[in-house]
């Protein structure tokens, strides 16, 4: 499809469902897809989650979105600010078409009007390309500690 046949809108309070669509694939259950989707309302609202949906014919096509966090300043980096890019999916009719390029580097664009200086996500094998050609490299190995 060529890249003139899409437009870039905001995420809008309402959105949920589609962004949760994206987030999780076919297997989640209705439990998570009803809990992110109230939560992301919330974060929408309050300004912590910025998100982008690339659309064609009122159809979405594409999304990304990216949430401000509190972290504090580090060394390096003074700013307390943070952002982690998230929920970055395209149709797969639309892949190979730069959209998510487009909506990942408006993302960043945005962090930087905000002095957002640290910016992480995590990536694929398959996005992994795109992600370097934005001027993300690796670091070091992420661990998680869940209590059930």
């Amino acid at each position: 499809m060529p890249p003139a046949l899409w437009t870039i809108r905001a995420v809008l309070d309402g959105d949920e469902a589609a962004v949760g669509q994206h987030r999780y694939d076919e297997l989640a259950s209705q439990e998570d897809l009803d809990a992110y989707a109230q939560w992301l309302k919330g974060a929408i609202v309050r300004g912590s989650y910025i998100g982008l949906f690339a659309e064609s014919r009122n159809e979405v096509i594409a999304g990304a979105g990216m949430l401000l966090l509190q972290w504090g300043p580090t060394r390096g980096d003074s700013n307390p600010m943070r952002a982690r890019i998230v929920n970055v999916w395209t149709r797969p009719d639309w892949r190979r078409n730069g959209i998510a390029t487009d909506l990942v580097q408006n993302l960043l664009a945005q962090a930087e009007m905000i002095g957002i200086r640290t910016i992480g996500l995590a990536s694929t094998p398959a996005s992994e390309a795109l992600y370097r050609s934005l001027g993300f490299e690796s670091y070091l190995a992420e661990m998680v500690r869940r209590r059930r």
